[in-house]
């Protein structure tokens, strides 16, 4: 089994992103997370946030604490990226995307969009009385009006059918959740696609810079991060983790080795 703690571009941290003193002000270029819904599913920690028994107001209240947390940690002209989807409050529909963003930005971050990941092979609904939810969002936000945006990594591919290949990036993503491929047995229960975060680390971040997760979980983020020779910084509480972020950072290695 790979030791992840002998891996050199990358830190994992099992700890609370609540605090991170481990990192250095201003040296992550690009934040990169998908965190816990509010009420939504257990990750086995008595610590997690957004347990059902914690209101709204206050998961939000840790959730500004781990953003307060990002916004120290980046550079000034980093970027920080939000996978995260709306969620239902005793059968009242909560934009938390756009509460996240507002409490960002009374942080001092600049929301620069709201992307939409549409997933075509999404199956489950809210409700029997809802539509099938297709989509998620990603929260795009800055530290400044000066941000990094490699704009030659931001071109429209092939995994956007509905426009034209080679167009200038616009805010709707086809990614397909492809089920199985990091969550079979125990493993962390809400893998976002390789596909969409090798986007986003593309265009967010150079080779040599640091892309930090604060809820690290299966370690989606490193496998990017890694791949694209930047360095990465993850946060997460559940140490139970640390065998899936091997296995799929074995696999990875493996690779390489075999281009070599």
């Amino acid at each position: 089994m790979l030791d992840i703690d002998e891996i050199d571009d990358l830190e994992v941290h099992w700890s609370t992103s609540e605090e991170m003193t481990e990192v250095e002000d201003g040296t992550v270029q690009s934040v990169i997370t998908s965190p816990p819904y509010w009420d939504l599913k257990d990750y086995g920690h008595e610590n997690q946030i957004g347990t059902a028994d914690e209101s709204y107001e206050h998961y939000h209240d840790r959730m500004e604490a781990v953003w307060s947390e990002c916004y120290d940690v980046l550079r000034d002209d980093g970027t920080m990226w939000v996978v995260v989807d709306t969620v239902m409050e005793r059968g009242d529909l909560q934009f938390l995307p756009y509460h996240i963003a507002e409490r960002a930005e009374d942080i001092g971050f600049v929301l620069q969009d709201m992307v939409t990941w549409y997933k075509p092979t999404a199956i489950a609904g809210m409700t029997d009385r809802n539509v099938v939810n297709k989509k998620e969002y990603v929260v795009y936000l800055s530290k400044s009006k000066n941000h990094k945006f490699r704009e030659e990594e931001g071109q429209n591919g092939l995994e956007d059918p509905a426009v034209t290949e080679k167009h200038r990036l616009g805010n709707l993503w086809r990614h397909p959740v492809k089920r199985g491929t990091a969550g079979q047995n125990v493993l962390h229960k809400a893998p976002y696609p390789t596909s969409l975060i090798n986007r986003i680390v593309k265009v967010s971040t150079d080779p040599g810079e640091t892309v930090l997760d604060p809820f690290f979980g299966s370690g989606t983020t490193a496998v990017s991060a890694l791949e694209f020779d930047r360095q990465c910084i993850g946060y997460e509480l559940n140490e139970e983790f640390r065998e899936v972020v091997a296995e799929r950072l074995a696999s990875l290695q493996q690779r390489s080795l075999t281009e070599f």
